[in-house]
């Protein structure tokens, strides 16, 4: 999980809404943003995407995967899943309402945190294309349901409770972090098609490393992003070549 820094202001798509929106009095959640059409064209849900996309680089949000132009990539061996980006929130829209009813205000008409945008993650959404599958077949988003996760990536201290290895499993940093355990739980994140994208990406970039200069032009690579852009697992392979860098010294 890399952790992503929100900006102060909400991206435009949910900035110009309210600010429009406030003037007509009601349809200020986050169900009537998505569904209303874009002024370029598709809907306002789809533009935050691409909006909350490229603010994390084009990796999701829970997994690392890419889920800008590299979404069409990403297959599962059995090929039995299927992929997409949506709009995820870190708490749930339901949980929103409540709180925000609960507060004496009026869904709809009063802007709860289902339309704030650091609640607001991009994440790969991944089901069974039609298919009958159960959830334990999901990962990330599509695992998760409503549960709460108790590690988000909004977290700045997310980076540094889960660690990875060569073969892409992950286990908590620290074995006392009953909240990394029930993240990794609550994403399906030990998942064996997630572990082989992981283990993949690692491969591609660490098994070249041959010195210290190879090790640290991985870990630049993997820590600031060219063009707006990182690789996918950024974080994963980031931490496996800094291992290999201390290992040197």
């Amino acid at each position: 999980m890399r952790w992503i820094s929100k900006p102060g202001q909400p991206p435009p798509s949910i900035c110009d809404y309210l600010t429009a929106q406030a003037r007509v009095g009601h349809g200020l959640d986050y169900k009537t943003f998505a569904s209303t059409a874009s002024p370029n064209g598709g809907s306002r849900g789809g533009q935050l995407c691409h909006e909350l996309t490229a603010e994390q680089c084009g990796l999701c949000a829970y997994t690392g995967a890419g889920i800008d132009s590299r979404l069409g990539s990403l297959s599962d061996p059995q090929a039995k899943l299927k992929f997409s980006a949506h709009n995820e929130h870190l708490k749930p829209q339901s949980v929103c309402k409540q709180e925000l009813e609960a507060a004496g205000k009026n869904y709809g008409v009063d802007v709860g945190e289902d339309m704030d945008h650091r609640n607001i993650v991009a994440a790969l959404l991944v089901s069974g294309g039609g298919k009958k599958i159960t959830r334990n077949s999901l990962f990330g988003a599509s695992h998760r349901e409503n549960d709460t996760v108790p590690i988000v990536p909004t977290d700045r201290t997310c980076e540094n409770r889960f660690t990875f290895d060569l073969t892409g499993g992950v286990n908590p940093a620290t074995p006392n972090d009953q909240a990394a355990v029930d993240t990794i739980a609550v994403l399906n994140l030990g998942h064996e098609t997630l572990s082989g994208w992981r283990a993949q990406a690692v491969a591609v970039f660490v098994e070249g490393i041959e010195n210290r200069a190879d090790a640290e032009r991985i870990v630049a690579r993997t820590t600031t992003p060219e063009n707006g852009w990182l690789p996918e697992y950024s974080f994963v392979i980031r931490q496996v070549a800094q291992r290999l860098l201390a290992a040197m010294t």
